[in-house]
């Protein structure tokens, strides 16, 4: 059996304090699937969950911090500091499909301490994707994966994240090699 990590370690610049989050999630999320759900309630997460898009709504505020992104520069350890005074990890929780309309709804543009990141090249995902309609892409995460490396590779690891997570395991032995490089130890 893989260890989901909680007896592993993690060194790095947020050591002793922690990661916040802050997720908008679409209103066509499947919440039976989502990984998020099961993590409602968890120190230092906040999920504002969007309604039904209204025509003339106006753009939602995003606060300061590190929008996770798809081709942004590549997360890096030193990105903790954008974090130090009250900045978060803002996540777009939908599909991949969906995510361009998400985005859309949200004021990106007048967003001020915002800096975007993608997570580094190599991550997998063990969570099945199989979609009916659309070609599924050839990388990118469950949000819950996401978020637990983003806490790995800023030094404030958060295997509580992936307790509930039912490929946790698949997951970590999948990523073995990239999470040791950032002093995440898979035992």
């Amino acid at each position: 059996m893989i260890s989901t990590g909680n007896d592993t370690k993690a060194a790095g610049p947020l050591v002793g304090q922690g990661v916040e989050f802050f997720v908008f999630q679409d209103y066509k999320e499947n919440r039976r699937k989502c990984t998020v759900e099961p993590l409602l309630g968890s120190a230092g997460l906040e999920v504002l969950r969007l309604g039904v898009p209204v025509p003339g709504e106006e753009l939602l505020a995003v606060p300061p911090g590190i929008l996770l992104e798809v081709d942004a520069p590549r997360l890096q350890p030193e990105d903790a500091g954008q974090l130090e005074t009250g900045g978060r990890i803002v996540l777009l929780d939908a599909t991949w499909v969906r995510l361009g309309p998400l985005g859309r709804r949200l004021d990106l543009a007048g967003a001020e301490g915002l800096e975007r990141r993608a997570l580094p090249a190599g991550f997998q995902t063990a969570y099945p994707r199989h979609s009916k309609l659309f070609k599924d892409p050839g990388a990118g995460l469950a949000s819950v994966e996401a978020m637990f490396a983003v806490t790995v590779i800023l030094g404030a690891a958060r295997p509580d994240f992936l307790r509930h997570y039912r490929w946790a395991g698949e997951f970590l032995e999948l990523n073995r090699e990239l999470l040791s490089s950032y002093g995440w130890e898979v035992s």
